[in-house]
């Protein structure tokens, strides 16, 4: 094969290789998976999901245990009122579907809904506690005004005091 077809063809490999580059940049990101905090404890099970639900309900936090195969849990609710610091919430752009101009509006959340999951089992050296915030943004859209949810990052804040009350700190 000549210099030049060989040439041609790495510069084509190079366009391609680029091309496939951009395309990867304009993929939508995967939704930001949950964030957890895990740990072992010198606590029963049972004794550190009672002070993890304590902890949640004094935090405003409808608190339910579940007795499964897999380890006992403890899910908590908070339909309103969230506190901002357990997680970062960015705004949103809404774009208006009847117009024709292509209006949007930036657009920052209303209100936040929490739902916290603490699983608990029994080690030899004592108990794992594994903790998962869920904070979702609730969000109206200026130009229809139907409402959209995104899920924010965690700042690990609550999900730390958790693990220290289980572990009786604090």
């Amino acid at each position: 094969m000549s210099s030049a077809t060989e040439g041609a063809r790495g510069n084509g490999l190079v366009g391609a290789g680029l091309l496939l580059l951009g395309l990867a940049g304009c993929q939508p990101a995967a939704p930001p998976e949950p964030t957890g905090t895990a740990g072992i404890v010198r606590a029963s099970p049972a004794e550190a999901r009672a002070r993890a639900a304590a902890v949640l309900r004094a935090a405003g936090f409808a608190a339910t245990e579940f007795e499964g195969s897999a380890a006992p849990t403890l899910r908590g609710e908070l339909a309103a009122g969230s506190d901002p610091g357990w997680a970062h919430g960015p705004g949103i752009w809404t774009s208006d579907p009847f117009g024709d101009l292509g209006r949007s509006r930036f657009v920052e959340a209303e209100g936040r809904r929490a739902v916290v999951v603490v699983r608990t089992s029994a080690l030899p050296q004592g108990t794992s506690v594994e903790v998962d915030l869920h904070v979702i943004g609730l969000y109206r859209r200026a130009f229809t005004g139907d409402r959209v949810e995104a899920h924010f990052g965690s700042s690990a804040v609550l999900e730390q005091r958790i693990l220290d009350a289980a572990a009786g700190i604090g």
